[in-house]
């Protein structure tokens, strides 16, 4: 049996390393790592959210099935997932740092912890978290990100720092059964704070993105509104922060993948390293931020095989799934992967042993997204073989096709000049796709979490499993751009950030001073 350690980023964009094609990031130990092993040149997430992206990894279903279609849930703890079927294998499966559990099960398959959530671990339970953060508890989630951006330290750049820690710990310590271990770091996800100079190497050399606004020739109304910001230092204040943020990441990858070789070597094991992410970032591309959206920077993302009985130097074009590692991993382990996988092996292809399926059709869920008029919209994309459809539940008048080969920007409409291969994959996208359904089990399970959220704000929950936030990873950028644009905000939030802060002024960079110099007087 081989031993298997999964790292996973959050919010990585599949473009954006050196082996990928920038031509300005610096990503050595991603570059060795796709040297050494495969690569699948088209892999997309189920879903460009957090929570149902990993719950849909884990399940091997897609949102619309397991029924996680946003950030408030979790698959349910009597749902298998790989990790359930590699421990009957007799694998010791091992969870160090973020995987976005929300509720009572932080397993899900995994045998142990060895270190805790950087977000909420119960429903809507932020009381403690809101205060620990200060004002970072508002650059979590879009838009509010852009409103510290720059240069220092964050709770993300130490969290990250201590999941590799102690996983490096952990990979010190002789271990009897084979292993399973997933590392799970938070970075390149806002905030976009990066280490000062690596945020100074790049603000020089980051460029804009291609795709802004204007040079679409198509309107998109379902992601109207959500251009928040298309200044020019806006953009570029985010590419930098977040291609310092890339390399930050990639040298924790180095350090953990240098210690699991050498775990491997001192136990006489052989292993496998994979490398993903759940999703990607749009990076100011259209003026979007985080993710949430089908285009390339947001559901494309990063996928690398490398191990025993795994070529060097392979390329797989085509396209893969989130869906499709575990079962992969059950495929090698020669174990049964959960039920009703809508994911494939691809152990045979990476391996060799079998031709790869260039037309095969890869699914994606919308995470529920809020149209102008404050609906929630169901959407699906489709993708094979170099095309991308996308549509959206009442929009389908506006739906998009794109050539991916020779558009890889997404700035040309192609439907009306592909009409075969946009019926095609309308009707994958549609098949057995309900979204009266989708947004009726939605509303149902919203009501219901609701109360169970009002009940734990009332109580004192175990919080044992989360990182609490260090005092170190608030000292706030010493180089801080905030967005000059009124961004809106989640209702409430900026009221809970703000309690207690210092009066006179809402604008953050002059906060920032502010409660620096009260923390120098109180130090004093």
């Amino acid at each position: 049996m081989k031993d298997i350690l999964i790292f996973m980023s959050d919010q990585h964009a599949g473009f954006l390393s050196g082996y990928a094609g920038d031509p300005v990031v610096r990503t050595p130990a991603l570059d060795r790592l796709a040297q050494d092993g495969t690569v699948m040149e088209n892999a997309y997430t189920s879903c460009p959210l957090c929570v149902p992206a990993r719950m849909s990894m884990l399940s091997g279903q897609l949102p619309s099935r397991n029924g996680v279609l946003d950030n408030g849930g979790s698959i349910p703890p009597e749902q298998p997932t790989f990790l359930h079927a590699l421990g009957i294998a007799g694998y010791e499966t091992v969870l160090c740092g973020r995987m976005h559990f929300d509720g009572s099960d932080q397993r899900h398959g995994f045998s142990k912890r060895i270190m805790g959530e950087l977000t909420p671990v119960w429903p809507g339970y932020r009381k403690n978290i809101m205060k620990e953060r200060q004002l970072y508890a508002m650059t979590f989630a879009e838009p509010g990100a852009l409103k510290i951006i720059g240069g220092g330290n964050s709770p993300v750049l130490e969290y990250d720092r201590a999941v590799t820690e102690a996983a490096i710990k952990y990979l010190s310590q002789p271990h009897e059964k084979p292993q399973c271990i997933v590392v799970g770091t938070y970075a390149p996800h806002f905030p976009y704070v990066a280490p000062p100079e690596l945020y100074q190497y790049y603000d020089s050399r980051v460029q804009p993105p291609i795709a802004a606004t204007a040079a679409c020739d198509y309107d998109y109304p379902p992601y109207q509104g959500r251009h928040w910001d298309e200044t020019d230092e806006t953009i570029h204040a985010v590419r930098t922060a977040y291609w310092a943020m890339t390399e930050f990441m990639d040298s924790l990858i180095g350090q953990v993948r240098e210690k699991w070789q050498k775990y491997l070597k001192a136990a006489g094991r052989e292993g496998i390293f994979i490398y993903l992410s759940d999703h990607g970032d749009s990076c100011g591309t259209r003026g979007m931020y985080g993710k949430t959206s089908f285009f390339e920077p947001s559901a494309h993302i990063p996928m690398i095989f490398e191990g025993s009985g795994i070529p060097a130097g392979k390329k797989l074009t085509a396209p893969v799934s989130i869906m499709d590692i575990g079962p992969t991993l059950c495929e090698m382990a020669g174990t049964q992967p959960p039920p009703e996988q809508q994911g494939i092996g691809l152990w045979e292809t990476i391996t060799g042993e079998k031709p790869q399926d260039t037309g095969r059709i890869i699914l994606s869920d919308a995470s529920m997204i809020e149209n102008v008029g404050g609906k929630k919209v169901p959407g699906r994309m489709a993708v094979s073989d170099g095309f991308k459809y996308i549509t959206y539940y009442g929009y389908e008048k506006d739906d998009l096709l794109f050539d991916l080969r020779n558009d890889p920007n997404e700035l040309h409409n192609c439907i009306a000049e592909h009409p075969e291969i946009a019926g095609q994959l309308f009707a994958a996208a549609h098949a057995g796709w309900n979204p009266e359904q989708i947004l009726d089990r939605w509303e149902r399970r919203n009501k219901g979490l609701a109360m169970v959220t009002r009940w734990t704000m009332e109580q004192d929950m175990d919080e044992s499993e989360r990182w609490k936030t260090t005092k170190a990873s608030l000292d706030y950028p010493e180089q801080v751009y905030s967005s000059p644009v009124e961004l809106p905000s989640r209702k409430g939030i900026m009221a809970r950030v703000f309690a207690g802060m210092p009066e006179g002024s809402t604008n953050i960079p002059e906060l920032i001073q502010k409660i620096k110099q009260q923390q120098k007087q109180k130090g004093d």
